[in-house]
């Protein structure tokens, strides 16, 4: 007798699809992993920006009340807005307490340009004319302005009624984005105290308009990045 021989197995998986379907499948579990790997990057990123952004906070805290201990309550320092000679008076008083890698007032070298609001608009070219800016020794990038009140409740979202500081970190220095409420992020000194940003109006965090406001809404979306 002869005996029929047994027809090969075909793999399971292979024998229901053709070679377009096989090649399609591999392409969305291609983008499926890309998508994941990115999702997990800006992840890592975002954790390392709330990081950060508590740290800038407590420094720039902590100095203050080293400040207001040896220069009286700020209410006195008679600091008039938009004047670079106000901005250099309050990083002179600052100065002592601040470990700073570079000092570039209001010239090139502590600031990356162009750097951007968060609706993508361009926010600086060049350096204004008012700014102090500074290098931390940890390679975070400080301006330090000194706004007329009616510029920080507008702008920044914090209710003054005097002439104040305003310090805008980027929390990464000269590495991009370069994006107000992405690595930028500014602080506020009202009275005696360090406040961030949009602590009484955070209407401006938003991917439509300039972002200024953003820190506060980090701070209070227990610092994770909710408004993008």
């Amino acid at each position: 007798m002869f005996s029929v021989p047994k027809r090969e197995k075909k793999n399971k998986f292979f024998a229901g699809i053709s070679l377009l379907e096989f090649i399609l499948t591999m392409g969305i579990i291609g983008v499926i992993a890309s998508l994941t790997y990115t999702g997990l990057q800006r992840h890592a990123e975002e954790q390392k920006n709330a990081v950060a952004i508590k740290k800038i906070y407590s420094v720039l805290s902590q100095v203050t009340l080293f400040v207001i201990k040896d220069r009286d309550s700020s209410v006195h320092w008679d600091l008039e807005g938009y004047s670079h000679n106000a901005s250099e008076l309050a990083f002179h008083y600052y100065e002592p307490y601040f470990r700073t890698v570079r000092i570039c007032a209001n010239d090139e070298g502590c600031w990356r340009y162009p750097s951007w609001y968060l609706s993508g608009h361009q926010y600086l070219s060049e350096t204004e004319y008012y700014n102090y800016m500074f290098t931390l020794a940890d390679g975070m990038n400080v301006i330090i302005n000194v706004y007329p009140p009616e510029v920080v409740v507008r702008d920044f979202g914090v209710n003054v009624d005097r002439p104040t500081v305003v310090f805008l970190a980027d929390i990464n220095g000269d590495n991009p984005p370069n994006t107000i409420g992405k690595d930028i992020f500014p602080f506020v000194l009202r009275e005696d105290v360090i406040v961030p940003s949009g602590i009484d109006n955070s209407y401006s965090c938003n991917v439509r308009s300039t972002g200024l406001t953003c820190t506060s809404r980090i701070i209070n979306d227990n610092y994770e990045f909710k408004y993008f």
